[in-house]
């Protein structure tokens, strides 16, 4: 275990070691570097594979490492050779004996290690956690509620791939002022106040919001497209990294790659579970269901359900709508299986994401269909070169948002914003 935690940990040689860490390189030859820093608090950070999860505690470690904390005082560790939490507690133990001071313990991928909520129990429960911050990170959100670590301090993280406000500000730091201005909306007015401000740069937004179409929010596809083109590594890296975790929770990668390629092809149409188990010939929607419920755990896609609009709950049994969770997964698994996804349901799958991660989200069918609901906001994407008020179906919710092309306009007797796709999506945090 030991000489594990050598290898890992080069900066207890000396402090500059870290400048030579592959992850730390690659980040500070960056023009527009992403940067993270350390907060003083515990975590289980959760995202998928090679979002920059890693590179984030790395990063992190570089931020303590310049403020002058002892380098033998901070652990890094990999812990995809562990079996059990029993040797996650061994490694945790193991860095104990030989530092002092306030240690900062990072272990990385922890979460297909069986058990390994145990570990971070007794750490936290134990004189383990006295004078020490544990950051651990995973790739599966399995099992993981709000309420796993309870009365334990702990903060739950999702660690997703770049929004589309993240990558512009990449693309164009100089914006980082502009932004700073605009609050987040809460009603349809607000948003098309603040797309009115954005509006003399619509040219930026729309040229960075194609470029997020190809690139995604993946660290390593946004660079590579910055300096050119993305590469068929990167396409081969997402496609093992998804079809990696399936099978490692023991998952048919058969049947996984099966229903991936339903979902491209009926992708933004509702879908029910029966006709798609029966179009892929699968023996039984339970298994759809099994397989759609594991792709959101690994945060391949989400499931959007219908929603009852009088108490706002899940429609859970009817047809419901998948979406990958980033343009970059709908374009690796299109080149994959040589079929290729209409731009405006890939534009309205961004859209669902970006709701998603800021609001509880579902979508309206009755006589009509809304592509999203929130609590806040009905949302229609039409993503077309003329967009009109009545785009939007009359179905009785108050407060409308209709995401355009280009087209832009206020209808106060429908309280109806129609604001570029961009330019809503810049204004979500």
């Amino acid at each position: 275990m030991e000489d594990l935690m050598l290898l890992q940990n080069p900066w207890w040689r000396g402090r500059d070691e870290i400048y030579k860490d592959d992850k730390v390189k690659a980040v500070l030859s960056k023009k527009s570097p992403l940067k993270y820093f350390f907060e003083k608090k515990n975590k289980v950070i959760i995202g998928p594979r090679q979002v920059g999860k890693t590179t984030y505690l790395k990063l992190c470690i570089l931020d303590l490492l310049e403020k002058g904390v002892d380098p033998r005082n901070i652990l890094y560790f990999s812990c995809d050779l562990l079996r059990g939490y029993r040797e996650i507690i061994e490694v945790i133990r193991t860095f104990g004996r030989f530092s002092m001071g306030e240690k900062y313990i990072f272990l990385d991928e922890v979460t297909f290690v069986d058990e390994w909520e145990r570990a971070v129990k007794f750490f936290l429960d134990s004189p383990l956690s006295q004078n020490a911050i544990l950051y651990a990170t995973g790739s599966t959100s399995a099992g993981i509620k709000r309420e796993s670590f309870p009365g334990r301090p702990i903060k739950i993280e999702e660690f997703l791939p770049l929004s589309f406000r993240k990558v512009f500000l990449l693309l164009k730091p100089e914006f980082k002022e502009v932004l700073e201005r605009i609050k987040t909306p809460k009603t349809p007015k607000e948003a098309y106040k603040n797309a009115l401000e954005l509006y003399p740069y619509y040219d930026e937004f729309m040229n960075a919001f194609y470029f997020y179409l190809r690139s995604g929010g993946y660290p390593r596809a946004i660079y590579e497209l910055m300096e050119g083109e993305i590469t068929p590594d990167t396409y081969e890296m997402i496609y093992n990294a998804t079809i990696f975790d399936v099978a490692k929770v023991g998952r048919s990668e058969r049947i996984a790659l099966s229903i991936i390629l339903g979902i491209l092809r009926r992708y933004g149409d509702r879908i029910s579970l029966n006709s798609l188990a029966k179009e892929l010939e699968i023996g039984a929607h339970t298994t759809v269901r099994d397989y759609l419920e594991l792709f959101e755990e690994l945060f391949i896609s989400r499931n959007y359900f219908q929603v009852n609009m009088a108490s706002f709950a899940p429609l859970l049994r009817k047809e419901r709508k998948v979406y990958f969770i980033d343009p970059l997964v709908v374009n690796t698994f299109s080149r994959h299986f040589g079929f290729e996804v209409e731009l405006p349901k890939k534009v309205e799958g961004v859209v669902g994401e970006h709701l998603k991660r800021n609001f509880e989200t579902y979508f309206f069918y009755g006589n009509k269909e809304v592509d999203f609901v929130t609590k806040i906001f009905g949302v229609e994407v039409k993503w077309q070169n003329k967009v009109k008020a009545s785009d939007f179906p009359r179905v009785g919710i108050k407060n409308k948002l209709l995401l355009s092309k280009k087209d832009m306009e206020f209808v106060e007797g429908r309280n109806l914003a129609i604001i570029p796709v961009p330019l809503f999506l810049i204004q979500l945090p």
